[in-house]
């Protein structure tokens, strides 16, 4: 079995920079919130969890039907939020502004292409987004004070162009992604 997931991967200097926003709450809120590591951010579109290498084969030929079909597009991150809610923070994210609407259309495309090979789609509504840190224990979200929403953070924008099938292995020391394939566009 493989723990997977297919995402969009951010630029180095986004990362650079949301790691730099991370360092800066680290300070006041470190404690609280396991931070995501610098080379694990990403914005998810669909997370596969534990599959067969038989299944990973036809999700591949999947993204690369739905990659040659899409097209290039602009995005940029924008602003703070909070899954399920900043009064009750669990993730903390960095949303999205412009390419918002493309990456739903591009999740929605692959999804239903998955639907085909007998992907199990989550019951929430996708929302893009960046998870930047993790609250350690539900106690704590309380803890968190609103001010870290706040932060006016955008980055420069960026194109997308691809979109990428990861294997994610767990460690206790946080996880290591390993890239299996891109899928460029057009």
């Amino acid at each position: 079995m493989i723990r997977s997931f297919i995402a969009i991967e951010t630029p180095k200097d986004i990362r650079d920079n949301i790691g730099a926003l991370q360092t800066q709450l680290r300070s006041g809120y470190g404690n609280l919130v396991r931070w995501v590591a610098n080379e694990n951010l990403h914005l998810t579109l669909i997370f596969l969890g534990e599959v067969k290498e038989d299944f990973l084969d036809k999700v591949k030929q999947e993204l690369l039907a739905v990659a040659k079909t899409a097209k290039p597009f602009e995005a940029n991150l924008n602003g703070l939020g909070a899954f399920p809610s900043q009064r009750s923070p669990r993730i903390i994210w960095v949303g999205m502004d412009k390419g918002k609407n493309e990456v739903i259309d591009l999740q929605s495309k692959v999804e239903k292409s998955l639907l085909t090979i007998g992907y199990k789609p989550e019951a929430r509504k996708f929302h893009p987004h960046l998870t930047i840190g993790r609250v350690k224990y539900l106690k704590h979200a309380s803890e968190l004070p609103q001010a870290v929403f706040e932060n006016n953070y955008t980055s420069r924008i960026f194109s997308v162009k691809s979109i990428v099938l990861f294997k994610s292995t767990l460690r206790p020391q946080g996880p290591i992604y390993e890239k299996l394939q891109e899928f460029n566009f057009g």
